[in-house]
């Protein structure tokens, strides 16, 4: 009951967040900024976030907010601690963070031909974070999550190493992509509107990284996008 009612808190707070961000998108349209907030809301991944014992719907959140920092082009030190907000709360998000900050250190050294050192040490921070988690709680790595996924489901992690070839993991994962088909059409059609209708070096660069973490975590979680 606890987990549930955190998680309807979590459904509300982040419709707020989505209103919010669709007011600025759609500035003074409240009417398109709310219809689109409500159809979201009541798509099938929103409404089943909400009623699972997971972090997904509070971790959401802290997405929202740094696509209302990224919007808003916020200080770099503050999208810093959005990001280890995200690492802190889901260490498997670390691909995310840290492929936001190398798409940010792409863009600085084309934009001014230099390279932003206090990126590279927020990213080691970051790493730090991840590696601090995984070591101090014994936080069981990707390799152990797809072997109970995928291989067998050991009672107890120590029982056994977690131990497979590649050619078993390209297997497993070459079965998955086939429920993959309409996510990559859908993604590429997006990703093609963005270079088509914007202009922003920025914004291309960011629908790139969105599509370029679709598949890092169909690689890395492919259970996801099994069912």
């Amino acid at each position: 009951m606890a987990v549930l009612v955190a998680s309807l808190i979590s459904y509300f707070i982040s419709g707020l967040l989505l209103f919010y961000i669709f007011t600025i998108i759609f500035p003074q349209k409240y009417l398109i900024a709310a219809g689109l907030t409500i159809v979201i809301a009541l798509l099938p991944p929103m409404t089943y976030m909400s009623r699972v014992s997971t972090p997904d719907m509070f971790i959401f959140q802290f997405l929202l907010v740094f696509a209302i920092g990224w919007i808003k082009r916020w200080n770099k030190w503050i999208m810093f601690l959005i990001l280890l907000g995200i690492t802190f709360t889901r260490p498997d998000y670390i691909p995310f963070t840290l492929s936001y900050l190398m798409s940010v250190i792409v863009f600085e050294y084309y934009k001014d031909k230099k390279i932003d050192f206090y990126i590279l040490i927020q990213g080691a921070a970051l790493l730090c974070l991840y590696m601090f988690i995984i070591k101090f709680y014994n936080y069981p790595g990707w390799k152990n999550l797809f072997y109970d996924s995928f291989i067998y489901r050991r009672p107890t992690i120590s029982a056994q190493p977690a131990v497979f070839t590649i050619e078993e993991y390209l297997h497993i994962l070459l079965n998955k992509i086939i429920y993959f088909k309409k996510v990559s059409l859908i993604s590429l059609s997006m990703l093609g509107a963005v270079f088509y209708l914007s202009k922003d070096q920025w914004v291309k660069l960011s629908a790139c990284l969105i599509f370029a973490n679709i598949y890092i975590k169909f690689i890395f979680f492919s259970t996801f996008f099994g069912s």
